[in-house]
């Protein structure tokens, strides 16, 4: 048994088993729909399972009763014309307006426990012996390489390594952040970029911890630039052989339902160089027409984890569009992103709140806040500004730690220029540096 998922890019409009779906003030027509979705799978006890159907094709996903979205090979074909054809399938009413989407919480009754049979002799304790795992563990920690940065790398290449002086604490953190962003990650992962205020550096985030994954991690990354309309990411990218943009890539994705054609993605996405990761842009000229739909995310995205490990998904900024909606639903994790000024971080509260409504305040506290600094402030230049950017970044940093698992603070960057193409090499190395913290984060997020 499967539910008949459509949804409308003409006038977004969204039909769960031939029913219309009407979004509320509170809840999207796609929000309502999943929330449908997971009713039934909690019904049913088991994930509920969709076809999608939209102007890529069809493509399958289930719906677990928390809300968890997964893309599904077709079933067989003898049960492919079986959909809810009575009342008896359909699903369940969306969730209230005010709970939409809200994870189920675990019963609250326990299992009764089992009683051994009366006379029955208890069993004897097994002693357990250390394993070769456990007195592998014992092993003390390798001591350091010698130093490769700062002063004391500075003297081991001068006296070629005559000295072998060890690396100071910031050379000594930062490979401790590159193990973790090296650390092994279980299968694919996505994660979003979100606030819904533009020129918040949403943008320049996503490219940033895309080229900092590829450098330090390597190949199977992809930023994609999930904007309702028209995004920038490609304008930061490095220009490719193409123009291409998601929606040729939605009008040509069967040819990707053969796994021998994934090579021809490259005539897609734009590599990046050294930076060792692709871009998926959105469209290239500026129209009011939405570039797919959130039906179309869908189906994008699942054809898309097949090719790559990491996929990090730049948003749009309004939360009422399917693509947003498909995107923060699909996530393993949320990253918050923010200027440190009052319209970046009041937008990104009401971001919050929204999110939370929606039943993914789960997911959030999971998920990290990158605070870039706007400007290069001097106190004794401009005081006033000084003591607005302070007082912002304070209340900033308490009411958002209490929604996200961590908050990294990016520095202020001359070299980042709004619509122009990023330049790894010309980073400031402190805005590397925190660039790594961030991404470091996110892996432990994942």
């Amino acid at each position: 048994m499967w539910h008949d998922f459509k949804s409308s890019e003409v006038d977004n409009s969204v039909t769960l088993d031939g029913r219309l779906i009407v979004p509320t003030e509170d809840v999207s027509a796609y929000g309502a729909a999943m929330a449908a979705l997971a009713e039934s799978a909690r019904q049913e006890e088991s994930p509920a399972l969709v076809r999608s159907t939209g102007s890529g094709g069809v493509t399958w996903f289930t719906v677990t009763e928390a809300g968890v979205v997964a893309a599904v090979q077709a079933p067989e074909a003898d049960v492919g014309d079986q959909a809810p054809a009575d009342a008896e399938h359909t699903p369940a009413a969306p969730a209230p307006a005010a709970e939409p989407m809200r994870r189920k919480s675990a019963p609250t009754s326990a299992p009764t426990p089992q009683v051994a049979p009366e006379g029955a002799s208890e069993p004897m304790p097994t002693r357990r012996g250390p394993t070769a795992a456990d007195y592998a563990s014992t092993v003390a920690e390798p001591t350091p390489s010698p130093a490769r940065e700062g002063w004391q790398g500075v003297v081991n290449t001068l006296t070629g390594g005559a000295f072998r002086v060890k690396p100071g604490d910031a050379e000594l953190g930062s490979r401790r952040d590159r193990a973790r962003v090296q650390r092994g990650i279980s299968g694919h992962k996505t994660v979003v970029f979100v606030n819904l205020k533009g020129g918040a550096a949403k943008t320049t985030c996503t490219y940033i911890v895309g080229a900092t994954f590829g450098r330090v991690r390597g190949g199977n990354v992809l930023a994609w630039d999930n904007n309702e309309n028209q995004g920038t990411l490609g304008d930061l990218s490095m220009a490719a052989s193409h123009d291409h943009t998601a929606r040729d890539l939605l009008q040509n994705i069967e040819r990707f339902a053969i796994p021998s054609n994934m090579p021809e993605l490259t005539n897609y996405v734009r590599p990046q160089g050294e930076n060792r990761f692709h871009v998926l842009a959105s469209q290239n000229k500026a129209s009011n027409q939405e570039v797919i739909d959130g039906n179309d995310f869908v189906q994008l995205h699942a054809m898309l984890r097949q090719a790559y490990h990491v996929i990090l998904v730049d948003t749009g900024n309004a939360s009422t569009a399917s693509t947003w909606q498909a995107a923060v639903e699909i996530a393993d994790e949320i990253v918050l992103v923010a200027l440190n000024k009052r319209d970046s971080t009041k937008k990104l509260a009401a971001t919050v709140d929204i999110l939370v409504a929606q039943g993914l305040g789960d997911k959030l506290s999971r998920g990290v806040l990158l605070l870039s600094e706007a400007a290069a402030l001097d106190k004794s230049k401009d005081p006033e500004q000084f003591r607005k950017a302070e007082a912002n970044r304070a209340e900033a940093l308490e009411h958002f730690g209490h929604y996200v698992r961590e908050i990294v603070q990016i520095p202020y960057d001359g070299g980042l220029s709004d619509g122009l193409e990023v330049v790894f090499e010309e980073l400031k190395p402190a805005t590397q540096r925190a660039y790594l913290a961030a991404t470091a984060s996110i892996v432990d997020g994942l």
